[in-house]
């Protein structure tokens, strides 16, 4: 969960009406993937990928060209130009995107719908810092001209990109300002508010909602995307294979653990006044920890008010419920106050840990009684969410993962494709607590 408990309720009221267009892009990534060994599928949103899977390629073209001989019915994707008809300009708008010489692309953005991409892009502001920093990873950071106030706070991490124009907060930002960077194109995440990307549009830019927040196999699919409208897919496609078959591998190894052998988990977050947050089955952080061979203990989950959210996103939930349910781990985030880059302090981190154990009747709890309660970072589980998910996985299965070392693969990370030099994960930040070393 990304959003601090201060605009909370922002979130919330934008979150009703997205839902659904999430919903449906995530059963069309089920429906349009090919199944694979690692389980990292995802859809490539791009039109003209007509057969829905995670490239762009000669596939697509045979495919378009039976669709427009009527030997095959069209797909969701297939018409690459949004003109209503799969055609021969189809195959030809496939062709220019294959060699990179295409000058516009059309993409499905998080809210299912066409929008239309000057290419290649040349200059983008982004309005959430898990976009910014994507954008650093596959090769294309030189490109951001414009980024939202969190972001500039990741001087860290974003030595460069911190120091581009700030157009202010993600859901105000100002748009004088960002009209005056020239923009080919301006990002947000999921929740990219529809009313904010008409203003947009009727000042001339072209706005685009990504899935970045908390999910692992469309953000990559999403980064995917950022390469091939930037000009660079190649570089894109080497971090997305690269952490793909991270997190695949530790997915096949998880794939086949029963009921009764895979981890009882509750995901908590803070929330105003001490409150507890929680997800359902449509919560980003839910979705991976399922991916992880958890089980979320989602069913016959209640909020505050007594409303079923076992299929729900966030919400606030009873802590009655969580000993009810007996959790065997306990993964909550820390939002900016103990854990992160640049947080080094381990007493701070352990008395936050302690406000979650100690709270009444929580001394019941299975996760608590063992020390299977861990603190993570909100970075890296709802912005950067594919290394949060290799610091869950080994917390929740570190025998079954025990070749697995989460700070050294993210070490990785940061020299490869952050190119931070110097940056050291184990002494210069927090990310779990407790540590999780072998």
């Amino acid at each position: 969960m990304c959003y601090e408990t201060g605009s909370m309720e922002l979130y919330m009221s934008s979150h009703s009406r997205f839902i659904g267009c999430m919903v449906i892009l995530i059963l069309l990534s089920l429906l349009c993937t090919s199944g694979s060994a690692s389980g990292m599928d995802f859809t490539l949103f791009i039109f003209g990928n007509a057969n829905g899977d995670m490239n762009i390629d000669q596939q697509d073209i045979d495919l378009l060209n039976e669709i427009a001989a009527g030997k095959s019915p069209s797909t969701d994707l297939a018409d690459a130009n949004q003109d209503g008809v799969v055609d021969a300009q189809d195959v030809e708008q496939v062709r220019k995107i294959i060699d990179g010489t295409a000058s516009v692309m059309w993409v499905q953005d998080a809210y299912g719908k066409p929008v239309q991409i000057k290419t290649p892009v040349q200059r983008i502001v982004t309005l959430d810092q898990m976009i910014a920093e994507n954008a650093q990873v596959i090769g294309v950071g030189d490109k951001v001209v414009g980024i939202d106030e969190k972001t500039a706070k990741r001087s860290i991490i974003l030595p460069k990109i911190s120091k581009v124009t700030n157009v202010g907060s993600s859901d105000e930002p100002d748009l004088e300002t960002i009209v005056k960077l020239k923009p080919d194109l301006v990002c947000g995440i999921q929740w990219f508010d529809e009313e904010l990307m008409n203003k947009m549009k009727s000042a001339g830019l072209t706005p685009l909602a990504m899935i970045y927040h908390g999910d692992i196999q469309n953000s990559l699919g999403y980064s995917k995307m950022l390469g091939y409208l930037t000009g660079s897919p190649a570089s894109a496609e080497r971090y997305v294979n690269w952490m793909g078959n991270t997190l695949g591998s530790i997915h096949d190894k998880v794939s086949g653990l029963s009921d009764d052998e895979k981890t009882k988990v509750i995901y908590l977050y803070p929330r105003k006044n001490g409150a507890l947050g929680s997800g359902g089955d449509a919560c980003p952080t839910i979705r991976t920890l399922q991916f992880l061979g958890a089980n979320t203990l989602t069913k016959d989950t209640r909020d505050t008010k007594g409303a079923i959210m076992d299929s729900g996103s966030y919400f606030e939930i009873d802590p009655e419920v969580v000993i009810k349910k007996n959790p065997q781990a306990i993964v909550m985030e820390d939002f900016d106050e103990a854990l992160g880059y640049g947080f080094t302090d381990r007493a701070k981190a352990q008395e936050v840990l302690d406000r979650i154990k100690t709270r009444p009747g929580f001394n019941k709890i299975d996760a608590v009684k063992n020390n299977k309660v861990y603190l993570l970072d909100v970075n890296i589980v709802s912005h950067s969410n594919c290394l949060g998910a290799l610091y869950m996985a080994k917390a929740l299965y570190p025998s079954l993962l025990s070749d697995v070392d989460p700070y050294a693969i993210h070490q990785e990370y940061v020299d490869t494709f952050l190119n931070v030099p110097g940056l050291d994960v184990k002494k210069d930040g927090l990310f779990i607590y407790p540590d999780i070393s072998n």
